[in-house]
């Protein structure tokens, strides 16, 4: 019987190859764009999963309270993580990562400038699970001296040969390389390129009021976070009220679950990109909504053939099949169907995944064929189209009165012409739904890049120095400048656009001197020049007032808010008590600009001024840039012989904040488009029905005179109203949503009814399209051959 219903499935597919066809194609688009995003999914869901721990694993974060600011950081004090483990018992142990200071570093020929590399307790490797494929790991993180690299780390340096117990040289610090770790997983919410001991450091290192430390404590099973994150707060009285307390500043811990760092966290200063839950949730719907409406095609399209099937269905029942076996007959040819479809899918998975990597900035390989997640989603596509998709058709094609059809009295019924108009305003619907979410999605990147960021970054090249290079930067300034193609060279302490540093500074207020917490970059005379800062009051540092580097400061608009100052220039800003303490006074007020990037809000931020920094920007001429460059690499070289020359654009690295959305906003965008060309084909099916089933009407109506326009006129207002009802359910709901969604951002574009009225004419635009080849066919249908065909 199975090889009966197999051979008849084969032979139906065949007979009417145009339609399974089209079923095939549909079908096929739609289960692999959902696999693409489940796949996708199940990787932002699977962060931190790997290490056997996770669940016990909690990051520590700080939140500071001044009496006219609050901020969180992701990182704790040095002494935290050993005070904690020896105050509470609840904690079972605990990991601390210090950030390496950039240096370059040597093996023979090889020397590259590591940024990446971390010195971690001895506890690391009995909290997390790293692949350790040779040496010694423990070793690594117990003893000075010694260090355990990635694979790639040590295939650079290396090359082939074997790393272990070679020698890496940074200045005057070598270190014996005792363990090579498999490359971090890039599912991941921290990763290093090398790890060290702690106990490279001074024992006393750090202080109570010094943050800066990623910390991870080890607790219990089924321990209640909130109860002890109150008793954190203990810690507060018995090692910072006397640091914090005069100032009015207390610190409140609060703990991170580690597999949830990835998706939830909003804070600034994550080591990786991290993801985003509400995008889990869109592509998740995404992924069931494509399947969805691959699964309404096939409704559609075999429903559209009943016309074709009822004769073959009258004929089976005539010569006594009941109806059981036809039942199982057309859910039969729908799973075959829809394995064929599954087979094209899983090739095309196969093709695509490389581009798909580069698009969603993942590193899948084939091996994700046979993850359990893939496996389960092969089954839910086989139930979700196969079997749930195919009853309708199956229920529908097998009701036929066998002396109705045998009589050519099958008619298109209204319940079931009912049941499709709906399948088709669903299908439509989501479609415009997510045109909506596509253009609100770029409208927003692109607001985002196109706001004033309050400095120009255009034609801006950014160089790192490091160590006794800072030394020599003047040197290379002079030698730069020299160059009728450089406008400007400068330096300064922080990356503009990565966030500052932040000191506790004695600030004049109304209420006399107070100390506050203030946002800080250390800077040189040329910095606002070359960055196109503008100074609203007062004025810049001067080279020919070398007493500015310790009695002058500029500070910004948001922060002469803060300070309630009515007046800014001349009001006074202590830091220090030393021979080189600042004892300054504020000589200027710039306009704000986005020193912590476009998704933080402006903070109050103060300039000091020194004359060597370590962040060196060139301000060039937009012509004969290559020629430039080319002059920046000869001076560097003859001013650092022995170190390499890197650079970056600063415009390239500003945007790199904006990356993991533009990714994201791609992936939705490319779905989109496949969601749409699905919804066509469901279209496509309903049309075709349709003129089906109206054919002997048209050919009537020709008979009497009307023409090929009005027949046209009649096909497409008929499915226009279908498009319209889409559109009516579609904009409040995506409006909603989006309005929602757009409140995730602290600089947001507005929604506007432009907007909304280039998605309605989309999808106006895309119905007529899609319509038109059929109505056109059924428009230029002999009368003659119309009335024959259905008499």
């Amino acid at each position: 019987m199975i090889k009966n219903i197999l051979k008849t499935a084969i032979r139906h597919i065949f007979k009417y190859f145009g339609y399974s066809f089209l079923n095939i194609i549909g079908l096929t688009l739609g289960i692999t764009s959902s696999l693409f995003l489940i796949i996708y999914v199940a990787d932002e869901l699977s962060y931190d999963n790997y290490h056997e721990k996770a669940d016990r694993i909690y990051r520590v974060s700080s939140t500071i309270t001044e009496p006219d600011d609050q901020f969180t950081w992701i990182v704790a004090q040095i002494p935290f993580g050993p005070q904690v483990a020896q105050d509470y018992p609840e904690v079972e142990s605990f990991v601390r990562f210090i950030n390496m200071p950039r240096q370059l570093y040597e093996y023979e020929d090889n020397e590259y400038n590591e940024d990446n590399f971390y010195y971690a307790d001895s506890t690391l490797f009995s909290i997390f699970n790293y692949n350790v494929i040779e040496g010694d790991a423990i070793a690594a993180v117990s003893e000075p001296n010694k260090i355990a690299l990635t694979e790639k780390v040590a295939l650079k340096y290396f090359g082939n040969i074997n790393a272990i117990g070679k020698t890496l040289t940074a200045g005057a610090n070598s270190y014996e390389v005792v363990a090579i770790i498999e490359n971090i997983p890039s599912n991941s919410h921290f990763r290093f390129d090398a790890i060290a001991a702690r106990n490279n450091l001074p024992q006393q290192l750090g202080s109570w009021g010094n943050f800066g430390v990623f910390t991870y404590l080890l607790l219990p099973d089924n321990i209640d976070i909130k109860t002890f994150e109150a008793k954190l707060e203990e810690m507060y009285d018995n090692y910072m009220k006397s640091i914090f307390g005069a100032m009015n500043i207390t610190i409140k811990y609060s703990l991170e679950p580690l597999k949830d760092i990835h998706l939830y966290s909003i804070n600034a200063g994550e080591p990786e990109p991290t993801g985003s839950i509400t995008y889990v949730y869109i592509f998740g719907i995404v992924a069931f909504f494509l399947v969805l409406i691959a699964a309404m095609n096939y409704m559609n399209l075999a429903t559209a053939r009943s016309a074709k099937r009822a004769k073959e269905v009258g004929l089976r029942k005539v010569a006594g099949t009941s109806r059981g076996p036809l039942l199982f007959q057309f859910l039969a040819e729908s799973v075959f169907l829809t394995l064929v479809s599954l087979l094209f899918s899983i090739v095309l998975v196969i093709i695509l995944l490389h581009q798909f990597n580069i698009v969603a900035g993942k590193s899948f390989d084939l091996s994700i064929l046979i993850s359990p997640i893939f496996l389960a989603a092969l089954f839910s596509i086989v139930l979700i189209i196969g079997i749930l998709g195919g009853c309708y058709p199956a229920f529908y094609l097998s009701r036929f009165n066998p002396s109705a059809v045998l009589k050519g009295e099958v008619t298109q019924g209204a319940s079931g012409s009912s049941f499709r108009k709906v399948l088709v305003v669903i299908q439509f619907s989501i479609s415009v739904i997510m045109i909506i979410c596509t253009l609100v999605v770029y409208n927003q990147l692109n607001f985002l890049k196109t706001m004033d960021q309050g400095f120009d970054q255009e034609n801006v090249i950014s160089l790192r120095l490091d160590g006794e290079m800072i030394n020599k930067y003047p040197v290379l300034k002079t030698s730069l400048l020299n160059h009728p193609g450089i406008k400007y060279v400068s330096s300064t302490s922080t990356p503009i656009g990565e966030g500052s540093g932040k000191l506790v500074f004695n600030v004049e207020t109304n209420q006399g001197m107070m100390e506050k917490g203030v946002n800080f970059s250390v800077v040189d005379h040329d910095f606002i020049d070359a960055l196109g800062i503008k100074i609203s009051e007062g004025r810049n540092f001067r080279q020919d007032m070398r007493s500015d580097t310790l009695q002058a400061v500029i500070v910004n608009e948001t922060f002469v808010k803060r300070m309630g100052w009515s007046k800014a220039l001349g009001k006074k800003i202590q830091l220090g008590q030393n021979a080189g303490a600042l004892n300054a006074r504020v000589v200027g007020v710039m306009t704000d600009y986005h020193q912590t990037g476009m998704y933080n809000e402006t903070e109050s931020l103060l300039l000091a001024y020194r004359i060597n920094n370590n962040i060196v920007y060139i301000k060039i001429n937009d012509n004969e840039t290559d020629k430039t460059l080319s002059h920046i690499e000869t001076k560097w070289n003859e001013v650092f012989p022995d170190k390499p020359f890197e650079y970056t654009f600063l415009e390239e690295r500003f945007n790199n904040q904006f990356e993991a959305d533009e990714k994201r906003g791609v992936i939705f965008t490319l779905f989109t488009i496949l969601a749409i060309i699905i919804a066509c084909l469901g279209l496509f099916g309903l049309v075709s029905y349709m003129v089906e089933q109206r054919t002997k009407e048209i050919g009537v109506r020709k008979t009497f005179g009307a023409n090929e326009l009005s027949i046209l006129e009649l096909i497409i207002k008929y499915f226009l109203k279908l498009a319209l009802i889409a559109i009516i359910i579609a904009l409040p709901i995506a409006y909603y949503f989006m309005s929602r969604w757009l409140e995730n951002y602290v600089y947001r574009t507005k929604i506007s009814i432009y907007l909304l009225f280039i998605a309605a004419l989309s999808t106006v635009l895309i119905s007529i399209i899609t319509i038109s080849f059929k109505a056109y066919q059924a428009a230029n249908l002999n009368p003659a051959e119309s009335v024959k065909m259905r008499s």
